[in-house]
């Protein structure tokens, strides 16, 4: 008997559970369209605005181009050990997007490369630069691997500069110095 009482049980249950799907079915059928418009506006407003959430993406995929040092503390006797100094030694920041860095290295490396070939004559891989650099300018850089990409083109085209520039001093100061 209370084999029979239990399976009576579950079977109340189960047809309860059916009745309460059926009503809500019911509820869903009789629902006036300014209350299913409502609803909707409702479910939008809990909904992540997409806009906000492309800005508060952006801020953390920014990035923060790496400069040439000012000063460089540290004394080589040609102008690729420089230059080689600046390229080994760049400051990405904890805050720069991967993508960002990686197009970045890409540059360094690829003209790191062709510094290599010549080393004694640096001047060839200034022309391969300010060449590419003046191919790029009309390229979109919307993606962060393009831009990091050209960003590392300038920061090489600057370190080549800077070598130039610290050497030319060097032999300024060395002929001042015989000359007195």
């Amino acid at each position: 008997m209370k084999a029979v009482k239990m399976m009576s049980n579950k079977k109340t249950e189960k047809f309860d559970e059916i009745d309460k799907m059926f009503e809500n079915l019911q509820k869903a059928n009789d629902e006036t369209v300014d209350s299913f418009k409502q609803r909707l506006n409702e479910n939008k407003k809990s909904q992540v605005n997409l806009s906000d959430l492309n800005t508060k993406m952006r801020k953390t995929m920014m990035v923060k181009r790496p400069v040439v040092p000012d000063r460089i503390d540290v004394d080589f006797n040609t102008r690729y050990d420089y230059f080689l100094y600046l390229i080994q030694n760049v400051n990405y920041g904890s805050s720069n997007s991967e993508n960002y860095v990686i197009g970045h290295r890409r540059a360094l490396n690829k003209y790191l490369c062709e510094a290599d070939r010549n080393p004694t004559d640096l001047s060839l891989c200034e022309a391969a630069i300010s060449d590419e650099i003046h191919s790029m300018l009309n390229r979109s850089k919307t993606s962060l691997d393009t831009k990091g990409y050209f960003d590392g083109l300038n920061y090489v085209h600057k370190s080549l500069r800077k070598s130039k520039e610290i050497m030319a001093e060097r032999i300024n100061n060395i002929l001042k110095r015989e000359l007195n």
